[in-house]
């Protein structure tokens, strides 16, 4: 999944959620698993240097995965998934 469809789709979750309706576990360990490994991949690009970006475009991506993630983990601990 790119990178702007996660942002988007978690925003789609946290919009669902904010009108009142059940999250699905499914769904959101999927979103967490798929954020994880954006997280992995923007880290290991800043190490190695090897990326179509420049570090300062992949470390604003990888911030914003890591935020995304942890509005993410406090979402399900909210829901007690």
């Amino acid at each position: 999944m790119g990178f702007k469809d996660l942002v988007a789709r978690l925003d789609d979750v946290l919009r669902e959620h904010d009108k009142g309706r059940s999250l699905k576990r499914k769904e959101l360990k999927r979103l967490q698993q798929e954020l994880e490994k954006k997280q992995a991949k923007y880290r290991d690009q800043l190490k190695s240097g090897s990326s179509r970006e420049t570090p300062a475009q992949t470390e604003v991506r990888l911030r914003v995965v890591e935020a995304q993630l942890a509005k993410l983990r406090e979402l399900m601990e909210e829901a007690s998934l």
